[in-house]
């Protein structure tokens, strides 16, 4: 089910749901090359933010295939548009929910971004957790043209981009169809977690929908992104407000 939060789409999926989704997009491309691929976009209160003034970016979230609620700013405001059972759905999580089932059906991922290495270390190491898993490729070139003409010759199912939301989101839309992967996600920091660089906030942290304020806590210069989740706060509030009056 599809809802929106201050114009932006954003899908009413748990994380079973969501793997299956992405399982769907990728063997709905092989069955059918003529297929699109789908973009996946991991869906925040900052990225909210950037689409109200970005119209670029808001036109690659309204083409995405699958926004999952990621930020639990993003969550609560679902619920208070009536979906009760609206749950937080982390990027790192699903797509580690969904590696089983890649190596079941032997779905080929490339991993492009991130720091210099990170991609190489984190697909080595989800080669060891999941024996099995085709990892085709491990890039850490910028998101360019050159890029995504390396990706297509590795001819991946799915290709996660790690270079920041909004510039990983904009390369998917670009050059998924080049690349000609059923799926793209934008993975943000997951491969800095996975690679071991950056650790993650403990599970308690997670579930308490206070992951931000860890990694605030860790990397002071988000604050800036960050100041945005006031404004989103009232903003979303006041649609919610005035949606509930109209019913």
């Amino acid at each position: 089910m599809r809802s929106t939060v201050l114009g932006c789409p954003v899908d009413v999926v748990d994380e079973s749901s969501a793997v299956d989704a992405l399982v769907a997009l990728v063997e709905r491309r092989r069955n059918d090359p003529t297929q699109p691929g789908g973009l996946v976009v991991t869906l925040n209160p900052e990225m909210v933010m950037r689409a109200r003034r970005d119209g670029e970016f808001r036109a690659t979230l309204d083409s995405a295939a699958l926004l999952v609620p990621d930020g639990i700013g993003v969550v609560r405001a679902l619920r208070r548009r009536g979906h009760a059972e609206a749950t937080r759905v982390g990027g790192a999580d699903m797509l580690m929910a969904y590696l089983p089932e890649a190596v079941r059906r032997r779905h080929r991922v490339a991993i492009a971004g991130a720091g210099p290495g990170v991609a190489a270390v984190a697909g080595q190491r989800l080669r060891t957790e999941f024996p099995g898993l085709q990892i085709v490729a491990t890039d850490s070139g910028d998101p360019d043209d050159a890029l995504a003409r390396r990706l297509k010759d590795a001819r991946p199912d799915m290709v996660w981009a790690a270079f920041g939301a909004g510039k990983q989101e904009l390369f998917l839309r670009r050059h998924l169809e080049l690349i000609g992967a059923g799926a793209g996600v934008g993975v943000g920091g997951t491969l800095d977690y996975i690679a071991g660089r950056v650790p993650r906030a403990p599970r308690a942290v997670r579930n308490a929908g206070l992951e931000w304020a860890w990694r605030l806590a860790r990397e002071p210069w988000r604050l800036r992104r960050q100041l945005q989740l006031p404004r989103f706060w009232m903003l979303e509030r006041a649609e919610a407000l005035r949606r509930r009056r109209t019913l």
